[in-house]
């Protein structure tokens, strides 16, 4: 039997969905750097966090592989449905980092939190920061079905330990800073926010570029599904129109988005 983790292009896309949605829980990581007293703290915070970016994205994804697998008539409508839910997380994500919600809206949100957060804050912090870091795991599940249209059934079951395994490991290695965070301001020796913030815009623009690739990915997919042919691999397309995308909002949105974060980097050092 051939391994599931043989393929080169199978392990680079696993890896880029790691990141993906690992990349928002790197950010959550070095903005929490004072609860992290001892080694033990980032370990427990790193398993939690890999747990549920192992268990969440096999809820959003794999039912969606099996309707796509077992009935081929439908392949256009999941991977259509994959796009839209794709392209509502990434508008999400660019109104949070640029700033777009005023602060009439950011309280009302914060008033309004799913209950499953809200009983969780009421017994433990710590569960309810991983079910906040770990909800865009869930919710791209689906966007991701069509990274998974020439794979077998070994190779969707195996991709979620990796990518779990991505998540806990990216997730580690950002505790190192947080912890050396923690002590330099402790010590009252770090004041530079814009250190901070270059951290969060550079983390955001990366996961912002991976989610965009999925999202284009799934409409590369819809319309094979269709009978349209490509003349060139739909993964190239996807990376392609990416690029282009990202260019752009770089170009129209850098400004406003390094103004926001550096904002919040300022506001987290304050508190």
């Amino acid at each position: 039997m051939v391994s599931p983790f043989g393929n080169v292009d199978y392990l680079v896309i696993n890896g880029a969905i790691g990141i993906g949605i690992a990349a928002d829980a790197v950010i959550a990581t070095i903005g929490r750097f004072r609860r992290f007293e001892k080694i033990w703290d980032a370990l427990t915070w790193a398993a939690a966090i890999g747990m549920t970016h192992t268990v969440f994205p096999m809820i959003g994804l794999i039912g969606l592989w099996y309707a796509a697998s077992s009935f081929p008539s439908l392949k256009a409508g999941i991977y259509g449905a994959g796009f839209l839910i794709m392209v509502w997380f990434i508008a999400e994500m660019i109104r949070e980092i640029a700033g777009f919600e005023d602060d009439g809206e950011e309280d009302e949100a914060e008033e309004e939190q799913d209950a499953l957060y809200q009983f969780l804050s009421q017994h433990s912090r710590f569960w309810a920061a991983v079910w906040a870091v770990s909800l865009d795991a869930l919710v791209t599940g689906p966007g991701k079905t069509a990274a998974t249209a020439q794979w077998t059934q070994a190779q969707v079951l195996g991709s979620f330990p990796l990518v779990g395994v991505v998540v806990f490991g990216l997730v580690m290695l950002s505790a190192w800073p947080a912890i050396a965070l923690r002590r330099h301001w402790q010590a009252n020796r770090f004041d530079n926010p814009q250190g901070l913030a270059w951290f969060t815009v550079i983390g955001s623009w990366i996961e912002l570029s991976i989610f965009l690739y999925f999202a284009y990915l799934a409409v590369s997919e819809m319309l094979i599904a269709l009978g349209v042919q490509p003349a060139v691999s739909e993964f190239l397309i996807a990376a392609g129109f990416s690029l282009i995308t990202i260019v752009v909002l770089l170009l129209t949105l850098w400004q406003r988005v390094w103004g926001t974060q550096l904002h919040e980097a300022e506001e987290l050092l304050r508190q």
